[in-house]
This record gives C-alpha cells, structure tokens and sequence, in this order.
C-alpha cells in the first residue's frame, strides 16, 4: 500500500491507538475488558506519558486514518566486560487493521521498528507472535532460537 505512512505515534494518536488495540482485543478477539473503553484510552496516555523513556509507538496512516500500530520496548541489561552499554527489544502490540491488511503495512510498521532499535544500539529483538502472524516475523528474519526459554506464570 503506497499510501501508508509511517511515523512515530504523537500524544494526539494515543485515542486511535486505544481504539486499535480495543478493536483487535475486545471486538475481534472476545476479551472481557475490565474497564470501559475510555477508562482503557486514559490508561494507554497514562502507559505512554509514563514509559516514553522505554517504549515507543509507531502508526501507519492513510488519508489521515490510523490503521496500524507497532510497539517497540527497550530494556537496558547488566553490562558485561566485553560491552558497557547493553541493550534488547520487544516487539509489541503490532495490529493493522483488517481492511488495511496486505499490502505490506505490517511489514512496513516491523521494518521501522527494526531500524529503530538498530539506531539504539540493539543486540537483538525478540516477539511473542500471534500464529497468523509467523510468517511476518519469519520474513523480517526472525528465527527461533534454541536458547531463550519462556516460562507462564
């Protein structure tokens, strides 16, 4: 889709951004919220204005319509003698929606996500991906790695 832009997320995208991920979460995936759908967009203001240090949202637009979203976390780790200045990502909350879907807009989001924690100096990135969305991360080269092990709690 040529006319998607993407850009980093503004304090004015955070109500669409709330309405993605409530979309995505409440009215396609069945979650029970537990709270209204604009006690969820004042908590994703207040998540953004109290984690910019380490999350950043990126949008996809069209004509002026967000429809897509991508999430990036950072996590500085213990340095090492080898190397001061350690850093990792998280792929996060990556949607487009529907009928925006297919034209390379996610992997469009997931390419600027990935240069953005090149241009922080990070090691690796890591996701926890949806199974339709495998083949998005495969693309973009992610691979399973045999080291890093998961455990739910």
């Amino acid at each position: 889709m040529t006319d998607v832009s993407i850009r980093p997320a503004s304090q004015e995208d955070l109500r669409s951004i709330a309405d993605l991920r409530w979309r995505w979460s409440v009215a396609e995936g069945g979650v029970h919220p537990v709270t209204d759908h604009d006690g969820y967009a004042d908590a994703v203001e207040m998540f953004a204005a109290g984690h910019s240090d380490t999350h950043r949202c990126f949008v996809a637009e069209r004509g002026g319509e967000i429809v897509g979203m991508a999430w990036i976390a950072y996590t500085e780790r213990p340095p090492t003698p080898n190397d001061l200045s350690r850093v990792a990502a998280d792929v996060q909350s990556v949607y487009v929606l529907p009928e925006a879907r297919g034209g390379g807009t996610g992997a469009n989001l997931l390419r600027t996500l990935l240069a953005d924690a090149r241009d922080r100096g990070c090691q690796y990135v890591r996701v926890h991906s949806s199974p339709r969305a495998v083949s998005l991360y495969n693309r973009a080269g992610f691979a399973v790695n045999e080291t890093y092990r998961v455990v739910r709690l």
